[in-house]
């Protein structure tokens, strides 16, 4: 004959006794646990705990009882009521979603490298008509609480989104209007372009054979290759990575060689996603950033 289920009444009534103990219990629990089991035996378990009180160790009697009760009373627990008020939706991007190497490129450059590209990649980004990545926004916003300028830009390519993450998420401590910039600040855009890309990719290697890329010229060296012509890039890093070791340049070699790659990478990914999101059209024979270059020098003897 098959045994018949506990009756609703006598389920209500276990979960009541072992309710009303739960307290007591964990109570003597833990007057064991402070004394040591070694010093004082745990008492017997009250009404509805004994099962889990059989281990022959003391110590494991009291972990196991101890246990019993936090799972109890976590599954007990009433859930937290619901926040007033329903958040309302964000505003509607139409745009598509900004490709995931650029938004991890992105993270790099928030994450502290190589920034001063950080204003070529919002001109890149927004020249390619897609959305800011969500993961960076409120770093973005965060960082631009120091410069106006960068806010309106962060804003503009946000849309409504960055105004309604600062009213949801109080917490950033963003203004939900954006900062006005004073009228003497300077633009946040990437460095002027070098009408004359070629020769100052010559010059900053003109300074590394002369031994007088120290470590004091460095921040200019970055803006120099910050403002290069994408095209130069390969010729740049090429030369670079074949320079001969000097005690007095190499940090700085490793430094703008390092921008050098990073910036033709960006460019090489913010191209790929331009070619993704084109309508389809027939097959391109423009040549790349790299393979630009190299006719170039072959043509020109500069060096590839």
């Amino acid at each position: 004959m098959t045994e018949s289920l506990p009756s609703r009444q006598h389920v209500t009534g276990s979960a009541s006794v072992l309710g009303a103990s739960a307290a007591d219990e964990w109570a003597a629990l833990v007057a064991t646990a402070v004394l040591g089991t070694d010093r004082r035996l745990p008492p017997p378990p009250l009404p509805g705990w004994d099962a889990w009180g059989r281990a022959a160790d003391p110590a494991v009697a009291v972990l196991d009882r101890s246990v019993a009760i936090v799972a109890a009373r976590r599954a007990g627990a009433c859930p937290v009521p619901a926040p007033e008020g329903v958040l309302r939706p964000a505003p509607f991007d139409d745009r598509p979603l900004c490709p995931l190497p650029c938004g991890i490129r992105l993270a790099r450059i928030l994450a502290g490298e190589h920034d001063v590209l950080l204003p070529e990649w919002l001109a890149l980004v927004e020249g390619l008509g897609v959305q800011l990545p969500w993961v960076s926004l409120p770093t973005l916003l965060l960082r631009a609480r120091r410069n106006p300028r960068l806010d309106q830009v962060v804003r503009r390519l946000a849309r409504g989104r960055a105004a309604w993450l600062a009213d949801a998420v109080p917490e950033l401590g963003v203004s939900v209007q954006g900062l006005v910039p004073k009228a003497d600040s300077p633009p946040f855009a990437p460095p002027p372009r070098m009408p004359d890309s070629g020769a100052v990719v010559a010059s900053i290697v003109t300074l590394f054979v002369d031994g007088q890329a120290t470590w004091a010229t460095a921040g200019q060296l970055r803006i120099l290759t910050a403002a290069i012509d994408p095209v130069w890039l390969p010729s740049l890093v090429v030369e670079l990575s074949r320079m001969p070791f000097q005690a007095g340049t190499e940090r700085t070699r490793a430094d703008v060689l390092g921008l050098a790659e990073f910036r033709l990478e960006m460019h090489r990914e913010i191209d790929a996603a331009r070619i993704a999101t084109a309508p389809s059209t027939a097959p391109s024979t423009a040549p790349s950033p790299a393979s630009s270059s190299a006719h170039s020098s072959s043509s020109t003897g500069e060096p590839a």
